[in-house]
């Protein structure tokens, strides 16, 4: 079997610890292989201690994402594992942990174990979580790094046109993509995302129902040249004020909600190889999103996933 190393970001989850007197059961099957009520009670108290805010929702709510993020990633599990051997990249992992527990309030390691046993987690639990989520980056990279085509030239153009203004437009957004399963209702899945929004804020929305790598941040994609993004986009965010979101935009794969979060006019003068650098990385990160969330529904899709 090949070794995967892991090089990018992203999620796993296997929690160990026992509870005492509980009765174990099953919950639910993708294909043959079992999630626990425990399980699901693990999935649980992660979801909680790393997204505080999923306290204001019912119960119900957070049970039902609970058993929705297990599934998922026992999804992206078995498609890895058919092809590779996980390997923990530390230097990575250690980066992406900061940065969870920094979202959180806590200044240092030592005080997020102790904040994490709180919810009968360890840290070996957060670090196989991790582990995952980077390996179906890395995978979805190699698969289809040599299908996303842009066009250099087109990106050049925008970017020299930029600099022959005297300001520029810039954006500070966040998103939340999502998808529909089979079976999965437009109408209903949209109503939950937005009575999520209500509840608990588009950034912690973001964490349980986007399917893009910026779920880790809330969604947050950051400040971005309004002319880098697609006419579709733009024109949606033109019909939102400061602190609103889009309707749901159409992209391959599923549907995308942009927050504005800020707006300005920056003068300046232009770098023009330093705007078409991100420019361009921009638009590779955008399309193998894409290409993740169009995978991720075919495998989803294909797979064999009972509840019980």
């Amino acid at each position: 079997m090949k070794k995967f190393l892991i090089f990018t970001t992203i999620f796993f989850l296997s929690f160990n610890f026992k509870l005492a007197g509980s009765q174990v059961f099953i919950k639910a099957k993708v294909n043959n292989k079992i999630i626990t009520n425990i399980d699901i009670k693990n999935e649980k108290n992660y979801l909680l201690a790393l997204n505080p805010n999923l306290r204001n929702l019912p119960d119900e709510n957070v049970n039902r994402y609970a058993i929705d993020s297990a599934i998922n990633e026992k999804v992206k599990k078995l498609e890895i594992e058919r092809l590779y051997e996980i390997e923990v990249n530390n230097n990575i992992i250690n980066k992406i942990i900061k940065d969870l527990y920094s979202e959180i309030g806590i200044s240092n390691l030592e005080e997020f174990k102790k904040y994490l046993t709180k919810y009968n987690i360890n840290l070996d639990v957060v670090e196989k979580k991790i582990a995952i989520e980077v390996a179906w980056n890395d995978y979805i990279v190699q698969k289809y790094n040599n299908a996303v085509l842009v066009d250099e030239d087109k990106i050049r153009n925008k970017i020299k046109n930029l600099s022959k203004k005297n300001y520029v437009e810039n954006l500070l957004l966040s998103e939340i993509i999502f998808t529909l399963n089979e079976n999965e209702d437009f109408d209903i899945k949209f109503e939950k995302i937005k009575d999520s929004i209500k509840n608990i804020g588009f950034e912690e929305t973001a964490k349980i129902y986007s399917v893009s790598e910026s779920k880790k941040s809330g969604g947050k994609i950051g400040w971005v040249y309004k002319s880098q993004l697609s006419n579709k986009i733009s024109d949606q965010i033109n019909k939102i004020e400061l602190g609103e979101f889009t309707n749901p935009i159409t992209v391959p794969g599923g549907f995308i909600l942009i927050k504005l979060n800020d707006k300005k006019n920056q003068l300046m003068e232009i770098n023009e190889e330093e705007q078409f650098k991100k420019a361009l990385n921009f638009e590779k990160n955008r399309q193998l999103t894409m290409y993740s969330t169009l995978h991720y529904k075919r495998v989803y899709n294909k797979a064999v996933i009972n509840e019980f």
